[in-house]
């Protein structure tokens, strides 16, 4: 075999070893990351009304291990786990922020200014933390239900700050994330309806 030849089936050689390479980094068997989304909730009761709104600004915090945008677990013996594959819209703040402001307003009983707005002056300022938002596992790891809770405040201009205190539990039948998720949903609705109660 002459020279020519060696380094033609060198190359040749390094060339298709490249090309498998290359062919694994686009094939997985990793199951496709899908993202969730979570509907404001939306008042049957709303009321058109021409009077001016107070302007409340949404401040929404989490406790150390939830800052994150992925669908968490609590086991039994307070490890938080997540799933595989299954992610939110947003860390959990922001999710979080804009689903309650834009509940409120579809309540038609607010006007919500973000934090990101400037120098708007709000009327009323609502601080929450967020210390529940996790799927429940029982002890042989199933999925058992999901635990929301929030606390905070309520202070409108000169008026005194009112505590708030919301949670909520729902069962989960199943470990469809689909399944998980909708539990999620009915969750914050149920927080939703007891804060609008409240403020």
């Amino acid at each position: 075999m002459s020279i020519s030849s060696k380094v033609w089936t060198s190359c040749l050689l390094i060339w298709t070893l490249s090309l498998a390479a290359c062919s694994g980094l686009t094939q997985s068997d990793q199951p496709a990351v899908k993202t969730w989304w979570l509907e404001p909730y939306n008042s049957a009761t709303q009321e058109a009304s021409n009077k001016t709104l107070p302007l409340v600004r949404v401040s929404v915090t989490v406790v150390p291990g939830l800052d994150t945008n992925r669908i968490l677990t609590l086991t039994g013996n307070a490890e938080l786990k997540k799933y595989t594959a299954a992610r939110w819209a947003d860390n959990l703040p922001e999710l979080l922020a804009s689903l309650i402001g834009r509940s409120l307003e579809a309540s038609g009983r607010f006007d919500v200014v973000s934090d990101q707005a400037g120098v708007v002056s709000e009327d009323c300022n609502l601080q929450l933390e967020v210390s529940e938002f996790y799927a429940d596992l029982g002890p042989s790891g199933q999925t058992t239900g999901v635990s929301v809770a929030l606390d905070g405040s309520y202070q409108c201009e000169s008026d005194g700050r009112m505590p708030i205190q919301l949670s909520a539990s729902m069962p989960v039948h199943g470990e469809n994330i689909s399944e998980i998720v909708a539990a999620f949903q009915r969750a914050m609705d149920r927080v939703i309806v007891g804060l609008l109660a409240e403020i």
